[in-house]
């Protein structure tokens, strides 16, 4: 019974039991969802964990400003620090679903941070040696979709200046647990713009491979790295993307080793380190590694450095040509041997250095073998240094020793530091007499005390530099220390001196305790030269004091002459001052051919009272003016004055401005500030610009602010809205409108100008960032001309902006005469000074669109002798660098047409294709078609008939487009040369032009298939030699070397008519020129089946030739003309050259000269009675033309029996014209008659008779032409 009464009781309490179990698990449920909750959605949940994960870490991390919940986290600051960095995270934003947990996976779907900065901290230990890890699985999958930070920063160790790293990072990741993938990893740094991708097995040997791309790399140039194998060993293969520049670089690495390096192979090219660091000398650098591990695990191999562009340094470059050495790298030591330095083949750098990595210590010999010091500065004196130079050092002991010499000259130094000693063993420069000798020492301790001590002795600064010869005897101490303050004393005396053949003497005595505070007295006279600086600064103020008298400071040298008369006196202090100073020169030239003329400057200071005159009557650099004359005057008080400022530019350009301020006191004396306004401003010119109202200025030396600005340019008008400028940073923003283009003098008043307008506003600190946009108005662009050519513009439009990094221009312009065009430009900016700049190493990028729908607006800039027209279409891109650009694209040209004028030369029916290429147009094929006209109506060409009716021009070849070399091949076939009144020509042939470095070489072949050539009408109107054109533009002279040989050939068909002749020409001519621009000449041409006609004669030209044998304007003379059929055939022979021709009368049979003249004229012989005298003196006149005649002339005389034959022009008043021949025979001492008659009309002639009544009175009657009796009186003036 009782055993059944507790088998009953037993299910109850077991009831019981699992309700009270129930009702734990249910309640412990529900405290874990509200704790869950709690956790998930609170923001005390969320600092509760933030909390735990501190204390977890031993506060290693640190949370700051903590808001949000645990799926939306906001921390202001998180912190984390270890022996080797320190981490700083401002402004962290992270959500995600922390119930992702529970299924082993972590999704990130933002985190964001504003900004991360990095301290890297010493490490006082040793690093540990890494090993490759186990395994580098997750226990979880891993899934971020996005990373961002903005910027990071890295600041030293040692101070707490910051350098911005990386900016907008941005990264992507996700892991199943043991496979990891990098999406993406962008960010941007001040060396380029990097992007990545990778992927990761995290199971040994953890496979690896990678990519990582660098763009917008202005130094290095963009280039792609790749990664390939494990941890364990991996290759990493480096190149540049530009095909122009070879940059490539192959690793491989194990980098858990000891050495982690096991090959290096690297070629890299044109490298220039001032691309990298703004001081650096520009040089372009290959560089050639090839270093392999050894058995002994030494990296070792040959390392060459080639510079391809040496330059002297004060020239801005690297004096070495080649650098090479042999390495041997551990993870212990670094060690270059056999280093072979090479500045020329002769002049070596040779040595060994080694270096402790671990003990940081190291030693360096160095042999010096005939190196020439003017090839590492050409300003020093050339000489042959042999010599040693030897480095030694650890952390607590250097040393460094110098041994130079060569037959004349000497170096020796010696400098050695111990813990906290540094000692100036010797310092000792000599060369012939010249000596200077040092030394000193300087303690590193509390008051870092220093003291040097040198001399001069016989010291010729001309045995060293190029400078005057001088003879210095100087001996100089300084001494002091430089904690708290600097502070010390200098002393020097000059004795027994001399610069060039003037004395100089000197002596000082300066005491300083900072740079505030200074008593004593310097003095120094070179010739007649005076200068003197003497004051202090005392308990009663200051008191300064600066002398010049330099009546001759060409005696000085070094780039001065002239004089300079100077006195400077400041007394007081800067609560009271009182400062006066007096400047005048008439005649002042500085360093860089600088000069100054009616220079005058008076300024004085008292109190609160300002004053100062100053005037410059000219300026001038290399003697072409600058400023024609400066005034600037200012008075009033400290506080309160006025600055007026006048500048004349030129003739028609003139500054003046005035301003009206003060010092502001407040500030403090080493940042005095001026506070004002600038009250006017005008300038002149081609462009007025004019200030329309007052606007505030203040500027100090660290800092310059305009207010707003209006300004009135030509038609319109610039505001500035913003201007501010200090050595970090500066902006400026603003706008203008109505601002209007002149193309110059031709620019017609009624004609509308191109008027611009556009806005700006720019900001420059870490980065440049900003924009201005410039377009056109209204108006036109008008080309000079007689009558000026408007353009027909519709659209100009130009936007720069700069941004991360970066400048991008943009150009648009739509013409009706032009047709369209579109550019866009980006490069890099790089900060270098406080100031931004474009390199020559800058990458570019770039496009240019153009469609030119007519070039007959060219005409307008050619001229009118040459006429244009035509369609062209471009389209390039440009990569490259600024200093080597890479164009690619293509030009094409269609109904292209060039028309010379004034040569007869006619292209039409053009076409062109072309391309670019790197730095090259090449072009493909330009052809011209030129039709033939139909040749003058003349009987020589009535059998000359032209395989074609029309000609070509074909060009091919390349055209430099940065200053390389141009090479143009062209072939004629069958091109026309047409003048109506001169030549008709068609020519073949072919030849080459190149053209560098303004010289210009053409070599060709030409032949005529046909031509005429006619002599130009004689009645062309032509202005007198003694007209001159005023306002006339000149014409600079080209510096073009021009080099030609050329073939010429006249072909089979080559004719003349001119100055009597008539018929064909034949022959070859080489024609060439020496570099000093000589024309020479060499071959000859034949006259074929030609005569001369001669005074209505037909003479046959038997023998014609004409030969060149160097010089262009006397070429060598063979011909002979004869009258042929008749009893005696006649003719000229004409031998001799151009210059000095030879001219004699040939006759079969032999007659005397006045026979052979008849026959040649009349056909016969002449006249017994002299009825042939008038018809031959005009013969003799028109065939001899009185030119190297003179011995036929008087044969003929004397046959005539006359005194005189002469051939002269006709006198003024006279009835006769032209040319005249005159024959006169004295009757008597008293009575002279003579005949004269014009040789180019057929006028009867005069008779004259001229008798002497006295000596100073005649009578002179003539009858003919005209009649009359005149009277003549002589004065004679002694």
């Amino acid at each position: 019974m009782t055993n059944q009464t507790d088998s009953n009781q037993n299910p109850k309490q077991t009831n019981q039991k699992s309700k009270r179990l129930i009702s734990l698990l249910v309640a412990l449920l529900v405290s874990v969802s509200i704790a869950g909750y709690w956790l998930l959605n609170s923001q005390s949940g969320l600092q509760g964990t933030l909390s735990t994960i501190n204390r977890l870490s031993s506060g290693a991390i640190q949370f700051e400003g903590i808001q949000g919940t645990l799926r939306n986290i906001q921390i202001n600051s998180i912190q984390f620090a270890n022996e080797e960095f320190q981490l700083t995270l401002h402004n962290t934003h992270v959500t995600w679903n922390p119930t992702d947990l529970l299924q082993k996976q972590i999704k990130i779907d933002q985190l964001s941070v504003e900004a991360m900065d990095i301290r890297i901290l010493p490490s006082p230990t040793a690093s540990p040696q890494r090993t490759l890890p186990e395994n580098l699985s997750l226990p979880f999958a891993l899934s971020i979709h996005a990373i961002k930070v903005d910027s990071v920063h890295l600041i030293s160790a040692t101070h707490e200046s910051s350098d911005l790293i990386i900016s907008d990072l941005t990264l992507s990741i996700d892991s199943n647990g043991h496979y990891h993938r990098l999406n993406n990893l962008d960010f941007r740094t001040p060396w380029g713009i990097f992007s990545a991708l990778a992927e990761l097995n995290g199971n040994s040997p953890f496979d690896l491979s990678a990519q990582i791309d660098l763009s917008d790399a202005h130094q290095w140039g963009d280039a792609q790295a790749v990664i390939a194998g494990n941890l364990e060993r991996m290759n990493i293969q480096i190149h540049a993307m530009q095909s122009v520049t070879k940059r490539d670089l192959t690793l491989q690495l194990q980098p858990f080793a000891a050495n982690p390096v096991t090959q290096l192979h690297a070629v890299l090219e044109k490298l220039n380190p001032a691309s990298f660091v703004s001081d650096a000398p520009n040089a372009s650098l290959s560089i050639t590694a090839n270093l392999t591990r050894n058995e002994s695990g030494q990296l070792e191999g040959k390392i060459l450095l080639e510079n391809h562009a040496a330059a002297t340094l004060n020239d801005g470059g690297l004096p070495f040509s080649a650098i090479s050495a042999q390495a041997r790298i551990t993870a212990e030591v670094l060690q270059l041997q056999d280093i072979h330095a090479q500045i020329t083949p002769s002049e070596i750098v040779s040595g060994d250095l080694i270096w402790q990595l671990e003990e940081a210590s190291g030693a360096a010999n160095l042999l010096v073998s005939k190196v020439n010091p003017q090839h590492i500065d050409s300003r020093i004196r050339a000489a042959q240094v042999s010599g040693k130079i030897s480095l030694e050092g650890s952390a607590q002991k250097q040393s460094a020793r110098v041994n130079l010499k060569d037959s004349s000259f000497s170096f020796n130094a010696a400098i050695i530091r111990n813990d906290e000693h540094v000692t100036l063993e010797q310092f000792n420069l000599q060369r012939s007499k010249s000596q200077l000798a040092g030394q000193g020492k300087f303690d590193l301790g509390n008051e870092q005390s220093f003291e040097l001590s040198g001399n001069l002795e016989n010291f010729n600064i001309a045995d060293f530099i190029q400078a005057p010869n001088s003879n210095l005897n100087a001996a100089i101490q300084l001494s002091g220390q430089l904690s708290p303050q600097i502070s010390g004393m200098l002393k020097y005396t000059i004795q027994k001196s001399r610069l060039e053949k003037f004395p100089v003497t000197g002596a000082g005595q300066i005491a300083f305790n900072g740079f505030n505070q200074f008593k004593g007295k310097a003095e120094l006279n070179i010739g007649s030269n005076h200068f003197l600086a003497q004051g202090g600064t005392g308990e009663s103020g200051d008191t300064y004091q600066f002398a010049v008298n330099a009546p001759a400071l060409e005696q000085i040298r070094f780039g001065f002459a002239g004089d300079l008369q100077t006195h400077i006196q400041w007394n007081g202090n800067l609560k009271s001052p009182d400062f006066d100073f007096k400047i005048k020169s008439r005649h002042l030239q500085l360093p860089g051919n600088q000069h100054l003329s009616g220079l005058v400057a008076d300024g004085h200071l008292n109190n609160e009272t300002i004053s100062l005159k100053a005037a410059i009557g000219n300026y001038a650099v290399s003697d072409k003016a600058t400023l024609q004359h400066v005034e600037i005057n200012a008075g009033g008080k400290i506080s309160d004055h006025t600055l007026l400022a006048k500048a004349q530019i030129n003739d028609i350009s003139k500054i003046q401005l005035k301003a009206v301020g003060g010092l502001d006191k407040r500030s403090p004396a080493q940042s005095l500030r001026w506070n004002g306004q600038l009250a006017e401003f005008t300038s002149t010119g081609k462009i007025p610009v004019g200030l329309t109202a007052p606007t505030t200025l203040a500027i100090n030396s660290e800092f310059v602010s305009l207010g707003q600005t209006k300004l009135s340019v030509s038609d319109g008008f610039l505001n500035i809205d913003q201007l501010h400028w200090t050595p970090g940073e500066w902006k400026t923003q603003g706008h203008f409108s109505g601002i209007a283009l002149l193309p110059g003098e031709y620019q017609n008043s009624k004609q509308l100008s191109l008027q611009l307008g556009g806005h700006w506003d720019f900001i420059s600190n870490s980065q440049l960032t900003g924009s201005l946009h410039m377009q056109r108005e209204k108006g036109d662009w008008y080309l000079p001309n007689e009558i000026s050519q408007p353009l027909g513009l519709e659209v100009v439009q130009l936007k720069v902006v700069a941004q991360n990094g970066k400048i991008t221009g943009q150009f648009e312009l739509a013409s009706q005469s032009i047709g369209t065009a579109k550019a866009h430009l980006t490069v890099p900016a790089r900060q270098s000074n406080n100031r931004w700049a474009i390199s020559d190493e800058t990458p570019l990028n770039g496009e240019v669109i153009a469609r030119i729908k007519d070039l007959k607006w060219i005409d307008s800039l050619l001229g009118d002798r040459v006429s244009t027209n035509g369609q062209l279409q471009v389209q390039a891109t440009i990569q490259g660098t600024l200093k080597q650009p890479d164009f690619n694209g293509r030009v094409s040209g269609t109904q292209l047409s060039v028309v010379l004028l004034e040569h007869g030369i006619n292209l039409q029916q053009g076409s062109l294709v072309a391309n670019f290429r790197q730095s090259n147009l090449k072009i493909d094929r330009l052809h011209f078609i030129t039709p033939h006209e139909a040749p003058p109506d003349d009987r020589l060409l009535k059998d000359v008939k032209l395989d074609s009716a029309s000609g070509s021009l074909t060009v091919t070849g390349d055209i430099g487009l940065i200053g390389n070399e141009s090479q143009l091949d062209f072939k004629l076939n069958q091109l026309p040369f047409t003048h109506k009144t001169d030549y008709w020509i068609v020519a073949s042939g072919s030849g080459q032009a190149r053209f560098h470095k303004n010289s210009l070489s053409v070599t060709g072949s030409l032949a005529a298939d046909a031509g005429l050539l006619l002599q130009p009408p004689q009645d062309r109107p032509e202005l007198s030699d003694d007209i001159v054109f005023v306002n006339s533009p000149n014409t600079a002279p080209q510096n073009l070397s021009l080099l030609l040989d050329i073939a010429l050939n006249l072909g089979e068909k080559f004719y003349l008519r001119a100055a009597g002749l008539e018929g064909r020409l034949a022959g070859q001519l080489q024609v060439q020129n020496d570099k000093n621009n000589t024309l020479k000449v060499n071959g000859a041409i034949a006259a074929q089946d030609t005569t001369f006609k001669a005074y209505g004669q037909n003479l046959t030209v038997q023998r014609g030739i004409v030969s060149f044998q160097g010089p262009l304007d006397d070429p060598g003379l063979n011909i002979l003309a004869v009258r042929e059929g008749l009893a005696v055939e006649a003719g000229i022979e004409i031998m001799g050259s151009v210059r000095h021709p030879r001219v004699t009368l040939v006759s079969t049979p032999n007659v005397p000269d006045t026979e052979k003249l008849s026959w040649i004229v009349l056909g016969r012989k002449p006249d017994p009675g002299g009825l042939d005298t008038s018809v031959l003196l005009a013969a003799a006149g028109s065939i001899l033309g009185g030119q190297s005649g003179a011995g036929i002339t008087e044969k003929i005389t004397k046959a005539l029996g006359v005194d005189e034959i002469s051939f002269k022009q006709a006198g003024v008043g006279s009835s006769l014209s032209g040319q005249i021949g005159v024959v006169g025979k004295r009757i008597s001492s008293r009575v002279y008659l003579s005949y004269e008659r014009s040789l180019a009309t057929t006028t009867m002639g005069i008779t004259k008779l001229t008798y002497n009544l006295t000596p100073k009175i005649t009578v002179v009657t003539q009858a003919g032409e005209d009649s009359a009796i005149d009277l003549f009186y002589t004065f004679q003036f002694d």
